[in-house]
């Protein structure tokens, strides 16, 4: 992998993993009009989403916190939220259906998805003087199975936990709150499997990664550090934009690019 590539894939990485449009949508869109091989992306997957993970440890690290001393309540919500996509995670693992992420003909049919869940799901917020500061569990399973379906390409991971918990009433703070918290076990859980995987098939094989056959050390930081900063600033951007309440104008870009790469991947 040439290192523009690695560097506009840790660009599209940190722009788009918490912005309502999919990351793993763009990714395969990339790779899709730039003519990648969807193998060469694994080794890549995991710096860059370790590098976002950083980035909602930056943002949320005060709440982080919280978890393990006045918020401990909140930690068996995040544990029921993440259940499903574990299940689902674990099942495509054992099944080996992984290769199925990578369809651009899936991803851009989830695009479009997803684009009319946003723009469908919105909610207008409301003045309440009994707004809910604690997600529930039956709200965080309710959220935790919407999540279980971003697994797929093109599906928003933030985009439909956001909307769920801003229609079972969580306001629109709290409801990202327990997103981005959500993040971080299915992130992290699917980056150490991943990266599991390939030193397990590094060892076996007995191959040393060279530039022109997968992905150096040098190369990886480099994707780490570049999708944690540009992650970082994507995520304080949306949280301005959830409070002002435009957030279901992201499906005017979702919409459009899921039919534009369902197109090229049916008749390109």
């Amino acid at each position: 992998m040439e290192f523009w590539q690695l560097l506009l894939l840790s660009i599209i990485q940190g722009l788009t993993e918490f912005l309502p449009v999919s990351s793993s949508g763009h990714v395969v869109a990339l790779g899709t009009f730039i003519g990648m091989e969807s193998t060469q992306l694994d080794d890549v997957n995991i710096a860059l989403h370790f590098g976002t993970l950083l980035a909602i440890c930056f943002v949320y690290f005060q709440q982080i916190k919280n978890l393990f001393s006045s918020e401990q309540k909140w930690l068996t919500s995040l544990a029921i939220g993440s259940i499903p996509a574990g299940v689902v995670g674990v099942t495509l693992l054992i099944l080996d259906l992984n290769e199925m992420l990578h369809q651009p003909e899936i991803a851009g049919s989830m695009l479009i998805v997803t684009g009319l869940f946003l723009w469908f799901g919105k909610v207008e917020e409301e003045s309440n003087p009994n707004v809910k500061t604690f997600v529930c569990l039956k709200t965080a399973l309710v959220i935790g199975l919407l999540q279980a379906f971003a697994i797929l390409p093109g599906i928003s991971r933030s985009g439909v936990t956001i909307v769920t918990g801003k229609r079972m009433g969580l306001p629109s703070a709290l409801a990202a709150r327990f997103s981005f918290l959500l993040a971080i076990p299915i992130i992290g859980g699917a980056s150490g499997i991943t990266l599991y995987k390939l030193l397990a098939d590094s060892s076996e094989k007995s191959v040393e990664l060279a530039p022109q056959q997968g992905t150096n050390l040098y190369l990886l930081l480099i994707g780490v550090i570049v999708s944690a900063l540009i992650g970082y600033f994507a995520l304080r951007w949306l949280l301005g934009i959830i409070e002002r309440g435009n957030f279901h104008r992201f499906a005017f870009w979702c919409i459009p690019l899921g039919a534009i790469l369902l197109i090229y991947s049916l008749y390109g």
